[in-house]
């Protein structure tokens, strides 16, 4: 499956390089002369014409100096045309480009272009800002003059001059066209559904892949000369301030990176990681300021610097990958791959720079994306699936919350139906104890009156007082012990020296019981009730501001 992969994206690097070869037409094959004239002043064309012919050097190599004006003679053998037009590709950021050749009719026709001219001043429309056509004239050789002036480019050879096939070169941009048109609509697919993982979720890894994505196609838009339609056409130098896009992939890459390492690696790995991004990032924007003001030395420093970063990304792989996740392994084995596109780039644009040789870089990029969205899916997994145990344990701990607050409530439920049957059985026991008092009360005035036998009213009396016995007290606090088992225990430990009738109001006063209600059951006047509580608030200590039904209720 790699292979495949592998083999798919590298194809049209193939192509391309192969159909160049084919378009392009050496040097001295088809230029049987090349030579260059330095003047004074900026001279027209009849009069280059017209200068001595010893004045023309054999051009090889020249170093142009800022905002010079220079001629160039090109004499075109037409035996070894294989077309009647053709491109002159200068390969170079030459400013503003005029050629000059005559027709049938001896009529000098004037061809422009160039780096820095809008779209609307050039001669032919579209996708050719170092590129300048001419047509091949009757007779044996084809002669042009070409007027080149230069604020870039610093330096200009033989090997940057190709003489282009018009046909050939149109077919293979319908070629390059379709294979950007696919590598740019799976890279918009990609940053649209990340764009939409960082909004739904807030990862910046996310965010950090997309603007990664959007950096590189910036640049092979820029590479690839589709900036030379539409506003970026008649803005030239926009589009070639462009190509700096480049410079801050290795800063969205670090980034990225840093935010790839957060469970991975330990503290200091990742620090040393973030203060690298930082560095990287002053670094971009140093380049950036550098080419404000010398677009060439820009565009040097620019590749030293990604030489750099090819280098360090390398280390970064070898010291990382044993140590972290599968996810960032896949993205490091990614990395290799982009760092050996990047460097074959650079190596032979260093050589001889075509545009063909731009699909090392972006095969490269391409190979690091597939490793990059695995990856990326790889952390959406887990992420759901982190999430799932989350939302999982949330909802277990919320069901243990609710089975507990339900047991809770059926303990508290349970707990006021024994309160309200303990109160019942007291007011059973006072009336049951008031009822034996008045018998015996009314028998014993019987007794007084002779009305009755005394012997037989003596032997009511005696069962009934019998009955009236601390029994009932008895049973009501076994029953409160089980309802509030704890009760008496906390009372003593906090409280040791109640007597017994002041612990027994305590528990009159934890069922809810009013000091009236108090009274009835007792048998005692509530005045005597309201001493009690009295003398029980002095014993427990209390003061003014502190309730007493309240500090008995919290003993639990």
């Amino acid at each position: 499956m790699f292979t495949i992969i592998l083999l798919a994206v590298l194809l049209p690097a193939k192509l391309f390089s192969k159909e160049k070869k084919e378009l392009r037409q050496e040097l001295p094959e088809i230029i049987s002369k090349l030579q260059f004239y330095k003047g004074h002043e900026d001279l027209s064309v009849d009069s280059v014409h017209n200068l001595p012919e010893n004045l023309f050097k054999e051009f090889t190599s020249y170093t142009i100096s800022e905002k010079e004006v220079f001629w160039l003679k090109i004499v075109i053998d037409n035996q070894q045309a294989a077309t009647d037009e053709y491109f002159i590709h200068f390969n170079s950021h030459l400013d503003d480009i005029y050629l000059y050749q005559k027709n049938d009719n001896g009529v000098w026709i004037e061809e422009r272009s160039g780096v820095l001219i809008p779209e609307k001043l050039k001669t032919v429309k579209g996708f050719i800002k170092d590129k300048i056509p001419f047509t091949i004239s009757n007779g044996s050789s084809t002669i042009l003059y070409l007027k080149i002036e230069n604020q870039i480019e610093k330096y200009l050879d033989t090997k940057k001059i190709w003489i282009v096939d018009s046909k050939s070169f149109n077919r293979i941009f319908i070629q390059t066209k379709q294979i950007q048109s696919i590598f740019l609509g799976i890279v918009v697919i990609l940053c649209f559904f990340n764009l939409l993982l960082f909004l739904s979720t807030g990862t910046r890894i996310y965010l950090y892949y997309m603007l990664y994505a959007i950096f590189s196609s910036i640049y092979f838009i820029y590479a690839f000369q589709y900036f030379e339609t539409g506003y970026f056409a008649n803005h030239p130098h926009v589009s070639l301030y462009l190509f700096f896009s480049a410079t801050f992939i290795p800063v969205v890459y670090c980034w990225f990176l840093y935010e790839l390492l957060k469970t991975d690696v330990n503290d200091f790995v990742r620090s040393i990681v973030k203060k690298y991004a930082i560095t990287v990032s002053a670094f971009a924007l140093l380049i950036l300021i550098i080419a404000l003001f010398d677009y060439t030395t820009g565009v040097l420093v620019d590749d030293i610097y990604s030489i750099v970063n090819s280098i360090i990304v390398v280390l970064l792989v070898v010291l990382l990958f044993r140590k972290v996740s599968n996810t960032v392994k896949i993205v490091l084995s990614g990395s290799v791959f982009l760092v050996a596109g990047v460097f074959s780039t650079i190596v032979l644009n260093f050589q001889n720079e075509t545009p063909g040789h731009g699909y090392f870089f972006q095969s490269g990029f391409f190979i690091e994306l597939i490793f990059f969205t695995v990856a990326i899916n790889f952390t959406y997994q887990n992420e759901r699936l982190e999430k799932l145990k989350f939302e999982l344990k949330n909802a277990s701990l919320e069901n243990e919350k609710l089975a507990k607050e339900r047991e809770a409530q059926k303990l508290r439920e349970q707990i006021n139906l024994k309160e309200r049957d303990l109160a019942t059985k007291v007011f059973a026991i006072s009336q049951k104890e008031m009822l034996i008092k008045n018998v015996t009360s009314h028998l014993e005035k019987q007794v007084q009156n002779n009305s009755v036998k005394v012997k037989d009213i003596k032997e009511v009396i005696s069962n009934l007082s019998s009955k009236m016995n601390d029994n009932h007290w008895e049973e009501f606090e076994t029953h409160f012990i089980q309802v509030h088992p704890d009760f008496y225990r906390l009372l003593n430990k906090k409280y040791p020296g109640l007597t017994r009738t002041e612990r027994k109001l305590c528990a009159f006063i934890k069922l809810n019981l009013t000091t009236k209600e108090i009274a009835g059951i007792t048998k005692r006047n509530p005045e005597s009730i309201h001493m009690t509580r009295c003398r029980l608030r002095r014993k427990m200590g209390l003061n003014k501001s502190e309730n007493l039904d309240n500090v008995i209720n919290n003993i639990k």
